[in-house]
C-alpha cells in the first residue's frame, strides 16, 4: 500500500471517527439539556400549583365558616355593618380591591380563634370538597370582589400569627406534590419542607435534606405586595436518573455503535500499519536477496570470462580453480533459494520433514564443520562441552544441522571483534539442552522479543555489510517446533547472546 495513500486515508479514518464522536457527544448533551429544561419546567410548575393550592387551602377553611360567622353578628347587630365591614368596603371603593382591608377587631378576633380551635380539632379537608369550594370562590371573586379581597386580606392578618405545623398539614402536601407530578409524567422520588427565613420548620419529610442538583422551591402565603419569608421546598431524589431514562437505551446502542466504529478503527489502523511493515519488508528483502544473488552471479559471469581466456584454457589447474570457484557461487545461489522455499513451505505447512534417530552430538559436530572455516579466518573459536548422557533424539537431521548452522552464523555475523563461541549440550529429566553462547553485539528487549519474526534483522550498530533475509531464526524456531522443541533467547545489548534450545529424548 502506498504510504502517502495509507496517511491520508488513516487522517481521514481519525477525523470521520472523531466527528461521529463530537455528534454522538453534542446529542447526548442536548438532549440531556432538553431533558432537564423540561423536568424544572414541569417541577416548578407543579410546586407553583401546590403552593397555589396550599393558600387556597387556608382561606377556604377558614372562609366559609368566618362569613357565615360575621352574616349571623350582621343579622343580631342592626348597626354593624355600618360600624364595621361594610363602613369598611365603601371607604374603599376607588381602590385598589386586592388592598381593602378591614380591621381586625376583638369581636372579629374571638371567631377567628373559635374557627381555628375548631379546624385543630378537625384538620382534614377533602380534596372534593376542595375543588367544589375553589370554584364558588372564583366566582365570588369575579362577582364580589371588594368582599372577596376584604376576607382574604383578613384571613391573612390572622393566620400569619399561627405557628406553622397549624397552618400546613404535611400528608396533604405530599399529596398534592405527588398528584401534580404525576399528571405531568413525573414519576420521582422527592422530600419536601416548608422553609421560614431559609431553614426548614418542622413541617417537612422524614429524611429531607438540602443538596446541590435537584432543589427546587416556590413562595406560599404572599401577602398582598407578594412577599413571604415561607417557601415550600422540594428534593428530588431521583432527578438524574429519570432525565436520563427517556434517553438511556439510546445513549446505550449509540455508545455500543461507537465501540463498535472504534473497534473497527483500530483493528483497521493496525492493518494499516501491518500493510506499511510488510511493504517495508517486502521491499528490504527483496533488495537483500537482489544483493545476495548479483554477488554470486556476478563471481560466475566473471569466473566464466577468465575461462575462456585461451592462457586458462590450457592451463587445466587454472580450469580446475575456477570451476570450482562456479561451483562454490552457484552452491551458495542453491543454498539462498532453498532457505527462501523452506520458509514458504513451512507457512503453508507443505514442508515435509523425514525424521528418524539421530545423534544430536553428531549432528552438533557436523554443524561446526560447515562454519568452521569462516570462524578460522576471523581468527575466533568455537568450544563445546557436550556434557549430555543421553543424546539419541528423533529428528530429521537435515533440518536440524541446518538450525544449528543457522544459529552458529549469527553468532559468526554479529560481533564487533572474533567469534568466539562456546557450545554446551546437557540433560533435564526426558530432554537434551543445547547452549550456543557468543560475545558479540547482543541485543536490546524489543530484539529479543522480534528476533524470531518473519524478514526481521536485528540492528547491527557499528557492524556492517551483515548478510541475510532475516529468515534463519524464524525458520530454526518453527522446525524446532515442529520436533515438539523449545527455542529461546538470553541476551544483553553489549553482552553477548545465548541461544538455547530444548528438545525431546528418545525414551526406550
Amino acid at each position: 500500500m502506498n504510504k502517502r495513500f495509507s496517511t491520508l486515508l488513516l487522517v481521514l479514518m481519525t477525523i470521520s471517527l472523531a466527528g461521529i464522536i463530537c455528534v454522538q457527544g453534542y446529542w447526548i448533551s442536548d438532549s440531556l439539556q432538553s431533558n432537564e429544561e423540561h423536568f424544572s419546567f414541569n417541577a416548578n410548575e407543579s410546586l407553583g400549583i401546590v403552593a397555589k393550592k396550599i393558600n387556597e387551602r387556608e382561606f377556604i377553611r377558614y372562609f366559609y365558616p368566618l362569613k357565615k360567622a360575621i352574616d349571623s353578628i350582621k343579622t343580631s347587630k342592626k348597626n354593624y355593618n355600618e360600624a364595621c365591614l361594610i363602613k369598611s368596603v365603601n371607604s374603599e371603593l376607588n381602590n385598589d380591591a386586592k388592598k381593602v382591608k378591614a380591621p381586625l377587631t376583638q369581636e372579629i378576633k374571638t371567631v377567628m380563634d373559635s374557627i381555628a380551635n375548631s379546624l385543630a380539632s378537625n384538620n382534614k379537608l377533602q380534596w372534593k370538597h376542595h375543588v367544589g369550594a375553589k370554584e364558588r370562590l372564583d366566582q365570588l371573586a369575579t362577582t364580589a370582589s371588594y368582599e372577596y379581597f376584604l376576607y382574604q386580606n383578613l384571613i391573612k392578618e390572622y393566620t400569619s400569627k399561627i405557628p406553622i405545623n397549624k397552618r400546613i398539614n404535611k400528608s396533604e402536601v405530599e399529596q398534592f406534590l405527588t398528584h401534580e407530578l404525576e399528571k405531568r409524567g413525573v414519576k420521582v422520588n422527592f422530600v419536601f419542607s416548608i422553609n421560614e427565613n431559609s431553614k426548614s420548620t418542622s413541617v417537612k419529610s422524614k429524611n429531607f435534606h438540602v443538596s446541590s442538583n435537584g432543589m427546587y422551591k416556590a413562595p406560599i402565603f404572599e401577602d398582598e405586595e407578594g412577599k413571604t419569608n415561607l417557601y415550600l421546598v422540594v428534593n428530588f431524589l431521583g432527578k438524574n436518573r429519570f432525565v436520563w431514562s427517556s434517553i438511556l437505551y439510546m445513549v446505550l446502542l449509540s455508545s455500543f455503535l461507537v465501540l463498535v466504529i472504534l473497534g473497527t478503527y483500530f483493528y483497521a489502523y493496525k492493518q494499516i500499519i501491518n500493510q506499511r511493515k510488510i511493504s517495508d519488508i517486502k521491499t528490504d528483502f527483496i533488495n537483500n536477496m537482489t544483493h545476495e544473488l548479483k554477488t554470486p552471479i556476478a563471481t560466475i559471469n566473471l569466473a566464466l570470462d577468465f575461462m575462456k581466456n585461451e592462457k586458462v584454457a590450457d592451463d587445466s589447474d587454472m580450469r580446475k580453480r575456477y570451476l570450482e570457484m562456479i561451483r562454490f557461487e552457484n552452491d551458495r545461489i542453491h543454498d539462498q533459494v532453498e532457505t527462501v522455499l523452506r520458509i514458504s513451505h513451512l507457512e503453508r505447512n507443505e514442508l515435509l520433514i523425514s525424521k528418524g534417530t539421530i545423534n544430536f552430538h553428531e549432528t552438533i559436530e557436523k554443524a561446526i564443520d560447515h562454519v568452521k572455516y569462516a570462524v578460522e579466518a576471523e581468527k575466533g573459536y568455537i568450544k563445546t562441552n557436550l556434557k549430555a548422557l543421553k543424546e539419541s533424539i528423533f529428528a530429521s537431521e537435515e533440518h536440524i544441522t541446518n538450525v544449528i548452522i543457522t544459529i552458529l552464523d549469527n553468532a559468526i555475523k554479529y560481533t564487533n571483534d572474533s567469534p568466539k563461541i562456546d557450545i554446551i549440550t546437557e540433560n533435564t529429566k526426558n530432554s537434551i539442552i543445547l547452549k550456543v553462547a557468543d560475545q558479540g553485539i547482543g541485543m536490546g528487549k524489543y530484539c529479543r522479543e522480534k528476533v524470531f519474526d518473519n524478514f526481521f534483522r536485528m540492528p547491527t550498530g557499528n557492524v556492517h555489510n551483515v548478510k541475510g533475509y532475516g529468515l534463519g531464526l524464524s525458520y530454526a524456531k518453527k522446525i524446532i517446533e515442529d520436533h515438539q522443541g523449545k527455542i529461546l533467547v538470553k541476551s544483553s545489548k553489549g553482552k553477548g547472546t545465548t541461544l538455547i534450545i530444548q528438545l525431546p529424548l528418545i525414551t526406550s
